[in-house]
């Protein structure tokens, strides 16, 4: 099954009723809700982060939806900053130039294997072409495929099934020179 990857960035949504009275706003809210589906809902959320827009309202007769998004400027602040924090020692230590990481493209749970009782994508030893699925990462409901960036030999399993990542965390290390 073809996965499409969704932005990992999260909103802060505020919903609110433009028109009417407070008392009548409830009921408006809810006339508003039934009216719009998940579907709507995502549909919105990626329309708002691809358009780098800051809100959006939608009018619906006499009902009217604003989605709102927060936290831009506290998300760009993130991204800088992990840009220069200095590398921890340990695990994420410089690899030779024939080793390369397959990183988390988001931050999420790392899954081996496509289900509880399946055998895992890969295993120490195994050969992998450019492209081939190596696990999956479940972010906000959403799995996304994490694919191997190189052809070669799969040196290390650095992070166990079900357990949390952070985006751009080394998953598993592929070696090239195989």
């Amino acid at each position: 099954m073809k996965r499409r990857r969704v932005a990992a960035r999260r909103f802060d949504c505020v919903w609110r009723v433009l028109h009417g009275s407070p008392s009548a706003a409830t009921g408006k809210a809810s006339a508003v809700m039934d009216r719009i589906s998940d579907d709507d809902i995502v549909w919105l959320l990626n329309l708002l982060d691809e358009e780098q827009l800051a809100e959006i309202d939608v009018e619906d007769g006499d009902c009217a939806v604003s989605v709102k998004a927060f936290c831009a400027q506290a998300v760009q602040m993130s991204v800088g900053e992990r840009a220069v924090a200095p590398q921890p020692s340990g695990d994420s230590q410089e690899l030779p130039d024939h080793m390369m990481p397959v990183l988390a493209p988001v931050t999420g749970t790392f899954y081996t294997a496509p289900s509880p009782d399946a055998k895992p994508y890969v295993t120490v030893g195994d050969t992998v072409e450019t492209g081939d699925t190596v696990g999956l990462i479940e972010a906000m409901k959403l799995y996304h495929d994490v694919t191997a960036p190189c052809r070669g030999t799969i040196a290390e399993v650095r992070v166990p099934n079900a357990e949390h990542v952070e985006a751009d965390q080394p998953l598993i290390i592929i070696n090239r020179g195989t």
